[in-house]
């Protein structure tokens, strides 16, 4: 007993250490023009030295809630704002921002609150940098939206294609789910098809998350019933001959009662990380949360390993955000108690010849109770992106963004026993 004990006390001043020395390489971005409730970080996407940040809340010229986004542009040092965007028309309430995609000089903002096509039917407003200089290009909706569709609470974007959430469609069911899929000509986002699951159901809500890499797209239905009731599934897409077609579909091998298996979804290359935030843990407590990941061979998806906190508790909800890159992949506990109730914190795992690793935990600097830091998370090139909208550095819930530079990091490997986790997940 006193051997446990002292393993588990020296786990701790491990991740402490990690914890500190990753704060060197750690930056804080505020909104300029930030104010309380603007929710600054709701959403956040990152694609090499561009960053877009989304803020659904703010209020524009006095339009309550009409929501903005951010722009920033790696400079010699920091992260420099390149432009403020904002819908024309706007409207109170909309929520632009809630959602966001980048992808080279493409910006795409969620407004699922927006009314084009009835109450809450939602849109995506495009944007597009020439010469350092952001336009709106296209204001998008859904060619069959009916109000309540949430058309654009994920988004997901290639050079060539567009995909678009709208869980709350009711196409097989209420609140079934559908996704909508754009292919770019001429500088224009034009319609292509409409995906729904060969096996949905009311409620499931595909479309909740989206991911795309190449010609392969995830769509997550997190409130699948299949395994258990709102165990969550997600769905795999390829591209072939211009029709999307189903290649799999994935489940945990250990799925439960409301794990929401699928309600965040991240793609890189043959690899799926998928988010089962409410994940109840035996060793951990309920709703600790953990994340999959998923292989493919060929055609046939196989579940390789299932993450878990190396120091959770019941409610971190580990797996709020997920996002893959490589050899990199990066999971948030939103409400993981670092330095107080619910300030939050990121773990970072990377994949070497033995298998995918826990390496480090990162937190905020000067985290304080109920910020959740790790709201939303974004990954490119080694620099992870953790938004936490409930800062209140502003004013109350004005919002932060954190960018950590996962390359430059001291930290070494701590072995977070995964490989004895992912046996015991298979029971």
């Amino acid at each position: 007993m006193e051997l446990i004990h002292k393993a588990k006390l020296y786990i701790c001043v491990l991740l402490a250490l990690i914890a500190g020395d990753s704060l060197a390489n750690q930056k804080i971005i505020l909104a300029d023009d930030g104010k309380a409730e603007d929710y600054f970080g709701y959403s956040a996407a990152i694609d090499g030295t561009t960053l877009l940040v989304g803020a659904h809340k703010a209020d524009i010229d006095g339009v309550l809630d009409a929501g903005a986004a951010y722009v920033y542009v790696l400079g010699h040092k920091d992260w420099v704002q390149q432009a403020k965007l904002v819908a024309d028309p706007l409207y109170a309430k909309d929520g632009l921002g809630g959602n966001v995609a980048l992808k080279n000089d493409v910006a795409m903002l969620g407004v699922m609150r927006r009314d084009d096509k009835g109450k809450d039917s939602g849109a995506v407003v495009s944007f597009e940098r020439k010469s350092n200089n952001w336009m709106q290009n296209q204001i998008i909706t859904a060619p069959d939206a009916k109000p309540g569709d949430a058309f654009g609470q994920a988004i997901a974007l290639t050079q060539n294609y567009l995909i678009i959430g709208a869980p709350r469609n009711d196409a097989l069911g209420v609140d079934s789910g559908a996704v909508y899929i754009y292919k770019r000509e001429s500088r224009k986002w034009l319609y292509q098809t409409k995906l729904t699951a060969r096996d949905g159901a009311a409620g499931d809500l595909f479309g909740i998350s989206v991911a795309v890499d190449g010609n392969t797209l995830l769509v997550g239905a997190d409130l699948h019933d299949e395994k258990a009731e709102n165990a969550g599934a997600v769905y795999v897409y390829v591209l072939d001959n211009n029709q999307w077609k189903q290649e799999a579909k994935l489940m945990a091998s250990d799925a439960g009662h409301t794990d929401i298996f699928g309600v965040r979804v991240s793609l890189s290359g043959n690899t799926a990380l998928i988010s089962a935030r409410r994940d109840d843990i035996d060793e951990l407590g309920v709703d600790a949360g953990s994340a999959y990941i998923f292989v493919r061979n060929g055609n046939t998806w196989k579940q390789e390993i299932k993450l878990i906190s190396p120091d959770g508790k019941a409610d971190d909800r580990f797996g709020r955000g997920v996002a893959l890159n490589g050899d990199t992949a990066i999971v948030s506990a939103m409400n993981h108690d670092a330095n107080g109730s619910d300030t939050g914190a990121l773990y970072v795992y990377k994949k070497g010849i033995d298998g995918w690793r826990y390496t480090s935990k990162i937190v905020a600097q000067n985290g304080m109770p109920d910020d959740k830091f790790g709201w939303n998370v974004a990954l490119s090139n080694g620099i992870a992106v953790i938004a936490t909208p409930h800062h209140d550095a502003n004013g109350k819930e004005s919002g932060a963004v954190y960018v950590q530079d996962l390359k430059n990091n001291r930290s070494s490997a701590i072995q977070n026993n995964v490989e004895g986790r992912e046996d015991q997940s298979s029971r």
